[in-house]
């Protein structure tokens, strides 16, 4: 998904005795069923995946691909891209109620793999009205405007409907995804400078507040899942920034915090990937001000945080491994979900490589974490 570059800086403070928790759940991003369930042509690749035995699976929920027409119920059997136009009811073994039975079948063989849901993307017919604000031009189409609350509610009824036809829980529901980020939700500002306050929180509320309404018994609400940006922007809100301007109703209701966090920074022009800086000293950057801002909001109560995407462009052991037992002693850090399993055009920080050939140095990172050990895991790099 789209997000900042973060150069991560966490904190390792000296621990005088092992956790007797696990020291960090890890959470996994993968859309393709194919890779949740080992056989066929792609059982090797597969098998790597389910040896990660996440605790938490992250499920991206494309709205604007699922029900591109009013008054038509979501396709739940189509592919990733969506359906053509002249045939909207098409199917394919790839679509989210595969992706939903191959999650049960994993929750059954190992347990954990609890379901993390996350709706985006508005489709044409579901805006709230016309586009307004500063709205940056690549990003002004319908997918990234404010939807009726009512057309909402009901996708995310359907989708728990789905999940009961399939005979799994979705745990959890993030509102919507990178709400601080233009393209999936605008405006972000009323007007195009960035002193201008911005404007997204306050829609991202109304968001929030119509999926507590949605929330059976036992489900929980994930807030954020902030793109990583660290500063202000004139199209975008920085994280903090974005946390600042929730109402204090929203930012105060007790459900983890998410994050999304990089390590290092994309190659360009040709150019290797940057390695991540890993700052020793204190926590700080980012995820310093995501803490303090919740921290402001005087909730009475400390928020877990989950860094809901990030990954490692160079793909080495030795920066996701640092990264991953900076948090795991980190007292605020509950979970990290790897985004994706397989390699990402858009963000390239997968753990094996688009023709599933080959298997990055950043996997042993990640396998070392497994089934949430509750020791901190010596280091496989």
């Amino acid at each position: 998904m789209l997000a900042a570059f973060a150069l991560l800086a966490a904190c390792v403070p000296a621990v005088a005795a092992q956790p007797a928790t696990p020291p960090l759940a890890i959470g996994l991003t993968e859309n393709d069923p194919r890779l949740l369930v080992p056989g066929g042509s792609m059982a090797r690749t597969a098998a790597k995946a389910v040896a990660l035995k996440p605790a938490y699976v992250r499920v991206l929920v494309p709205w604007e691909r699922l029900q591109p027409i009013r008054g038509r119920k979501p396709n739940w059997d189509a592919p990733p891209s969506g359906c053509p136009r002249i045939n909207p009811g098409c199917r394919s073994d790839r679509g989210m109620r595969a992706l939903l039975t191959a999650i049960k079948r994993r929750q059954a063989e190992d347990g954990g793999w609890k379901i993390l849901a996350v709706p985006y993307f508005t489709p044409l017919w579901a805006m709230a009205g016309a586009p307004r604000g500063c709205q940056k031009a690549r990003h002004r189409h319908a997918r990234a405007q404010m939807p009726r609350i009512g057309a909402y509610r009901h996708f995310l009824r359907a989708l728990n409907a789905l999940a009961d036809k399939v005979g799994v829980k979705i745990d959890f529901i993030t509102p919507w995804n990178e709400p601080n980020h233009p393209a999936f939700l605008q405006p972000q500002r009323a007007r195009c400078s960035v002193s201008s306050p911005a404007v997204a929180p306050r829609a991202y509320a109304r968001l929030v507040r119509a999926a507590v309404r949605e929330l059976r018994y036992g489900q929980r609400i994930v807030l954020g899942s902030l793109a990583g940006l660290q500063r202000p922007r004139v199209y975008g809100a920085g994280a903090a920034e974005f946390i600042r301007g929730l109402p204090h109703d929203v930012a105060c209701i007790q459900a983890p915090f998410a994050q999304h966090a990089y390590i290092g920074a994309p190659g360009r022009n040709g150019r290797a990937p940057r390695a991540a800086e890993v700052v020793t000293a204190a926590r700080q950057g980012l995820l310093g001000g995501v803490v303090a801002a919740l921290d402001a909001k005087g909730c009475g109560h400390e928020k877990p945080l989950w860094l809901a995407e990030t990954g490692t462009f160079d793909h080495r052991c030795g920066a996701m491994s640092a990264a991953l037992r900076s948090w795991a002693v980190d007292d605020r850090v509950d979970a990290a979900f790897q985004f994706t399993f397989r390699e990402s055009r858009d963000y390239p920080v997968g753990l094996v490589s688009r023709s599933l050939r080959e298997t990055y140095g950043s996997y042993r990172a990640w396998l070392a974490f497994a089934g949430s050990p509750r020791r901190l895991p010596a280091d496989p790099c």
